[in-house]
């Protein structure tokens, strides 16, 4: 039955990015991270079936935990974002928890290009988005763990400002480093990209709000340690419209599903 909810969730997958307008690239990461995300879940439901075993719910009593991760969102790349959460216990169900998280988010029109040096570059491309979002939350533990097996299953919620940098894009033209003007700049004569922190002191900053919501799974957790995956969505608004693609529409309003693995340490 799980293998066959695998089968027709990828069918859909594929059929919805297929849809949109997104590249190649984009459209693997998603579909390689929809399977390993629904195989994990599989895998620690199978787990859960409890063939034989003592079914009584491991001690997992803590008061704290410090997890890093790293997250893959429908409108980025393959490492969307990188995240630090520190969670304290309320009781055996609920848990507050803050953190931090730097994360790149691509205009959906974006496409490489590239050239006969064998570097490349985004056509169009004029600015990047980076946003540093602190938070504050809550987490709810539905399912707990067997010992030795299955997976914890919990419910979170999120929110926190946003700093967002408007960075310049810096392309290698004629010999030169500048940020990309489609005015001024044939892509015939770019050579390739000078790398995000080139324009990183000449950003622009655009606050904004974000709100995250998700379910996380852990398995292989202990009393001390901590491995799970994180699958949810996310709203980003900021206070005027990014220019990304200055002859693209550009929005203030971002919205993405992501995936995310993580892993700590608890006590």
């Amino acid at each position: 039955m799980c293998f066959l909810i695998l089968y027709e969730h990828f069918r859909y997958v594929n059929l919805a990015i297929s849809n949109r307008a997104t590249t190649p690239s984009m459209q693997i990461s998603t579909k390689f991270f929809t399977v390993v995300l629904l195989l994990f879940i599989c895998n620690a439901g199978f787990s859960q079936s409890n063939f034989g075993f003592d079914t009584r719910l491991e001690d997992e009593e803590y008061q704290m935990e410090n997890v890093f991760g790293a997250s893959h969102t429908s409108n980025s790349g393959l490492i969307s974002s990188l995240f630090w959460r520190h969670s304290n216990s309320l009781d055996r169900k609920n848990l507050a928890h803050y953190g931090i998280e730097l994360a790149n988010t691509r205009h959906p029109r974006e496409s490489r290009q590239t050239t006969i040096t064998g570097s490349s570059f985004v056509i169009g491309k004029s600015n990047y988005l980076v946003s540093i979002r602190p938070y504050y939350g809550r987490e709810k533990v539905l399912f707990q763990k067997s010992p030795q097996q299955g997976v914890r299953v919990s419910a979170m919620v999120s929110a926190g400002p946003t700093l967002g940098l408007e960075t310049p894009y810096y392309v290698n033209y004629r010999g030169r480093k500048e940020q990309y003007d489609p005015n001024t700049h044939s892509v015939n004569n770019i050579n390739g990209t000078s790398g995000p922190l080139k324009g990183l002191f000449e950003s622009k900053i655009v606050p904004g709000l974000h709100l995250k919501t998700s379910m996380t799974f852990e398995t292989n957790s202990t009393k001390n340690r901590v491995f799970g995956v994180q699958a949810g969505f996310v709203v980003e608004a900021f206070t005027r419209k990014i220019e990304i693609l200055p002859e693209a529409e550009n929005k203030s309003v971002y919205t993405a599903a992501f995936i995310a693995i993580y892993f700590g340490k608890r006590r």
